[in-house]
């Protein structure tokens, strides 16, 4: 690799064919994707609040849960908030860790700290920058309650390394997935 960054005439670390992605397929959405938001739009009915729930969220959760082989799906309105549910859900609070990858969404961090509880950050692989599973222990102390894996950029983290650590220590594992749905690792999905 260059010792000049690629702004002043090095060579690029990331080429930008690997960045390509159809981002104008998600801006305008299919027909039926406008047709689904726009009955529910027309219902009135934008919560999943309240004695007639949403029925959209209660097909999208069985239909995610049959996807993806998972026992539960619980829809929400943003990885954010799915990611806190699950730190709130797992009990962890004040003064409790959490390891999480360095590089990340800030969300990830975010979550742990709406639990009063700390991110402790885990060096990542730097070829994948997923949490280097080799790097995990040297981070966790009496007060580490969970890891939180980030699958991203489409790839999938070590699980079953980072499965085994967490048992060997009593630790809880939280996966976000947003960044990887459909990747599979070691033949089960990215998430469950």
């Amino acid at each position: 690799m260059s010792s000049k960054l690629a702004l002043n005439g090095g060579e690029p670390a990331v080429s930008k064919d690997l960045l390509a992605h159809d981002w104008e397929r998600f801006r305008k959405g299919t027909p039926e994707e406008i047709e689904a938001v726009t009955q529910v739009l027309k219902s009135g009915h934008l919560s999943i609040a309240g004695a007639l729930g949403m029925p959209q969220a209660d097909a999208l959760e069985k239909e995610f849960c049959e996807w993806t082989g998972a026992k539960h799906c619980l829809a929400v309105n943003s990885g954010t908030a799915a990611l806190h549910c699950a730190v709130a859900g797992l009990g962890i609070g004040a003064g409790d860790e959490v390891l999480v990858p360095a590089y990340t969404f800030v969300a990830t961090a975010m979550a742990v700290f709406h639990q009063n509880a700390v991110p402790v950050f885990v060096d990542v692989d730097p070829d994948t920058y997923l949490m280097d599973p080799n790097r995990i222990e040297e981070c966790i102390t009496e007060r580490t309650k969970a890891i939180m894996v980030v699958h991203i950029h489409g790839l999938p983290g070590d699980m079953n390394e980072i499965k085994q650590i967490a048992k060997k220590h009593n630790l809880k594992v939280i996966e976000d997935a947003a960044q990887a749905y459909g990747a599979c690792y070691d033949g089960q999905m990215a998430g469950t």
